[in-house]
Formats: structure tokens, sequence, C-alpha cells
């Protein structure tokens, strides 16, 4: 841990400085070392001013603790995390609307703005910077000579809630056969997504009937929503890896078990499963499951 010397030195600051004068220099210094403002070479220099913040706030909420003698330890300590949990919030609150203004400057209906730069600004680790660029790309118009630029850089962007709805709207204005190559780059990335995410991805995947080898990352999802939507996807269960068909057996829930079971009548792995379903026929909970997996081993008899 970097000592309070350092610390103060890092945001050029006297030693003894107070609450203000420390938001000041770190707001002051972050802006300037910020990665997306100045560059990946200055990650370094970002990741120290923040450790420096840091070490400086613990400082100065032990301060307060030691000054309020009245005090319980606990509540004041308690008190003076709230403290600075406010003015954070308020900082950051301010923070964003000034960046919001000098983007929406940037990047608003009076200036031409390519898709290269929306795209880059979707990768910006700034919450604020990605806003704006997802506002602007639902408004962009759909162009042919788009293709090969979104391929190249949609597996860069963090399809969360902020930029989702506006590249799907974006999408939505072009040709069903760019929709489905795009959506199918998208999809390979369908593991590591909200389970929110997900379903309206499956939703444009239904639209455009996507195959089984585009459905995959989603039967693999920790969601059994996401998972089950998937299946009912499915025309057949044929082309499921066995590894993948393995594990969905083992998820015992019936929202996938059911429908699974119905498609894989004439999967060539079944050999393989048919001990698990033997054990679903005799021994799980949902009458469903039993029935549909005592028809899928030809069983009448079994449990």
């Amino acid at each position: 841990m970097k000592s309070l010397e350092a610390s103060y030195e890092i945001l050029g600051l006297q030693p003894g400085a107070g609450f203000e004068d420390v938001k000041k220099a770190f707001r002051r210094k972050a802006l300037l070392y910020h990665p997306d403002v100045a560059g990946e070479g200055c990650s370094l220099q970002f990741q120290q001013i923040n450790e420096a913040y840091a070490v400086l706030k613990r400082a100065l909420i032990d301060r307060f603790v030691v000054n309020a003698p009245s005090l319980d330890s606990a509540r004041a300590a308690a008190q003076a995390r709230e403290l600075f949990i406010k003015r954070e919030i308020e900082n950051i609150l301010q923070e964003a609307q000034r960046q919001l203004s000098e983007l929406i400057k940037t990047m608003g209906n009076d200036v031409e703005v390519g898709l290269s730069d929306v795209l880059l600004r979707l990768q910006s680790r700034h919450p604020v910077v990605r806003f704006v660029a997802a506002c602007h790309l639902g408004k962009m118009k759909w162009d042919v000579s788009f293709m090969d630029e979104l391929m190249g850089n949609i597996s860069k962007i963090a399809l969360d809630d902020v930029v989702l709805e506006p590249l799907l709207e974006f999408l939505g204005k072009a040709p069903a056969h760019f929709q489905s190559k795009v959506m199918a780059q998208i999809a390979k990335g369908a593991k590591d997504l909200e389970e929110e995410a997900c379903i309206k991805l499956l939703y444009w995947g239904k639209r455009l009937r996507w195959e089984t080898k585009t459905l995959l990352p989603f039967l693999t999802h920790d969601s059994n929503r996401v998972v089950a939507i998937a299946l009912s996807m499915l025309s057949s269960a044929d082309d499921v890896p066995l590894m993948v068909l393995m594990s969905l057996m083992e998820r015992n829930d019936e929202e996938i078990l059911v429908p699974l079971l119905k498609k894989m009548r004439t999967n060539r792995n079944l050999c393989y499963l048919r001990g698990r379903i033997r054990e679903l026929a005799r021994s799980h909970p949902s009458l469903g499951v039993r029935a549909w997996a005592k028809w899928l081993v030809g069983d009448a008899n079994v449990g």
C-alpha cells in the first residue's frame, strides 16, 4: 500500500490537504490520465492515481473518527463513509453531466460521425461515452459498406443494456441476410451475457430462424430460462454435441428436460445417454419428465 506522503505527491498535494483538495486533485489528474483520453499508455499512471485517492480517502475517514471522540467509533466510521459516498455520487453525476454535454456537441445531429467513430466509442470503459455512442448508433441509417466494419468490431463491444437496444434497432434497418451474419457473430459470446440480453437476442433469432450451431452458446448459459427458450427454437436435437446434451441432462429442470427429451429421439448420441434417461424415467419428480423419458427409451415399464 502506498504511504500517505507518496499518495499526496502523486496527486500533487501538500501533506495534510483536506477532502475537498484531495477530491479536486483526483478529478483533475483522473481526467488528464484516463486511458479513454490519454490512451492505453497512461493506464499505469491512472491506476496509481486511483490507488493514491483510495489511500487518502481511508486516511481522511480515520481522521474523522479520531476527531469525533463523543461518538462511538463504529458509528463515526459509518457516518464518515456515508458522507464520502454521498459526495462521490454527487461528483460522479456532475462529471457525467459535463461529459454528456461535451459528447452531445461532438456527436449531435449537426455533426457527421462515421460508424468507425461510433464503434470505437462503444468500446470505451466510460459509461457516458458508451451511452451517447449507443444513442447515435440507433439513429444511424444502414449502409451496405458497414458490414465488414461491424463484423470486425462487434466482438469487442460489451453488450449490456446501454448498448444492446440501440444496436438491435440499428441492425433492424439492415437486410435479413446481413442481420443473420452479425447476430450469429454476437451469439458466439452469449454465454457471458446477462439473462435479459440473451432473451432479447433469442427473440431476434426466432425471426431470423437461427440454426443449431448459432444457438449452442445459449444452450450452455447459466440461466435455465435462456436455455429453455433456445431449446424451443431447435427443430431437433440431432446436431447438439454430446457434451452439451450431457450438461443439459444434469440441469434436472422440467422446463429444460421436457423439450430436450422430445427432440432427442433421432440423436446419434442417444445410446450414451440411456442410463441418465432411465434414471429420469424412474425418479424425476416431474410427471412430464418421467413420461417423456420412458417414451424415449422405449420402455413403458421403466420404474
